[in-house]
């Protein structure tokens, strides 16, 4: 993936030979030549990166693309030093390279992909998916736009479920215990902060299990006990590109800066609360919950239902955990905290609906 070029991590120093010689060591460029890059803005608001387009001119354009992005540090200085200082670069990086090609989930095609954390420097250059629209976590999804997620949920796990390579495949390689005891402590750290920051704006259920939590995050990042597969641990609407145009694929999901080995169902909870209004969800979860097992079943992994609907209940808790992550590592707008108190109002209800904390008692 060009891995001899320089590192470009502002998106404006982009220029047709560095480029030329990303796409080139990517295949797509063939014997073409690109002679005019141009930067064309920034796309979205991401809370810990920033995606950029670039129009594309080639002296044979056929069968090229005429656009592309570009994915890169954010600017916000907080937000850089948490990506570069945590895993969140490193992560994604670990998925377009290592992982990507062997689950069959839509994710987009990457060309370029470097890395380095000591000069804090992280590039992504991959295909542009104008033709496709994000989803919104304040508007949620239909339906129809749910069994879609659900769809790239069986295409991202069944491929390696219950995989001995799995925790080989990971950014940062580590045991059971020690994700247990990493996960505990980060969680018990910025639990006080959150608290002070959005802990006014939460019902007071809400933010009680959210603190009744704490003691149990360790135990809760053991596992259930079902085999574990490769999750993507963001699995939610603003992650998610629909098709609103003929030729765009029907979902595309995007940001991998969380994907490790996981269990399954924490993707899967984590997307139906999120897309859903509590008392929506409460209509529609045993439906979603069922597709997911019977595809999963389909495609070659035994999961029975019991089974199933317990690890549903498990993994709801990782919603709680990565809103009180989330809301210390992004760049705080207003936008952000208002989407931080949704989640965690979507996932705090999910795991009183289902008394989930009593799992690990």
């Amino acid at each position: 993936m060009g891995q001899n070029l320089d590192i470009r991590s502002d998106p404006t120093t982009i220029d047709a030979p560095w480029m030329n010689e990303a796409l080139r060591a990517s295949g797509i460029a063939g014997s073409a030549v690109i002679t005019k890059c141009t930067f064309e803005g920034f796309v979205g608001t991401g809370q810990t990166g920033c995606n950029a387009r670039f129009s594309l001119t080639w002296d044979d354009p056929s069968g090229r693309p005429s656009t592309v992005m570009g994915k890169f540090p954010s600017f916000d200085a907080t937000a850089r030093a948490t990506g570069f200082g945590g895993s969140a670069y490193v992560t994604e990086h670990n998925f377009y390279t290592r992982i990507a090609h062997t689950v069959k989930i839509r994710a987009p095609k990457c060309y370029h992909a470097a890395l380095n954390l000591e000069a804090q420097e992280f590039c992504l250059i991959m295909e542009d998916l104008s033709g496709s629209e994000q989803g919104d976590q304040f508007v949620g999804l239909t339906m129809a736009e749910a069994e879609l997620a659900i769809d790239q949920a069986v295409l991202l796990h069944a491929p390696r479920w219950g995989d001995p390579t799995l925790a080989q495949s990971g950014a940062n390689p580590s045991t059971p215990e020690e994700r247990s005891m990493q996960l505990a402590m980060i969680y018990g750290l910025l639990l006080p902060a959150f608290i002070e920051r959005l802990g006014s704006r939460l019902e007071s259920p809400i933010r009680q299990v959210i603190e009744d939590f704490a003691p149990m995050v360790g135990a809760w990042a053991l596992g259930s006990g079902s085999p574990l597969t490769v999750a993507h641990y963001d699995f939610r609407p603003d992650n998610f590109l629909f098709a609103r145009s003929p030729d765009a694929p029907p979902l595309v999901v995007v940001d991998w800066q969380t994907a490790n080995e996981g269990l399954g169902m924490v993707d899967v909870a984590y997307m139906i609360a999120g897309s859903f209004s509590p008392e929506r969800r409460r209509e529609v979860e045993q439906q979603l919950v069922d597709l997911y097992r019977s595809k999963m079943n389909a495609a070659g992994v035994t999961y029975d239902d019991a089974t199933c609907w317990r690890d549903y209940r498990f993994g709801a808790l990782w919603g709680l955990i990565i809103t009180v992550l989330a809301t210390s590592m992004a760049a705080r707008t207003e936008r952000g905290d208002d989407l931080f108190v949704t989640m965690a109002t979507q996932y705090g209800h999910l795991c009183l609906d289902h008394d989930s904390l009593s799992l690990l008692k």
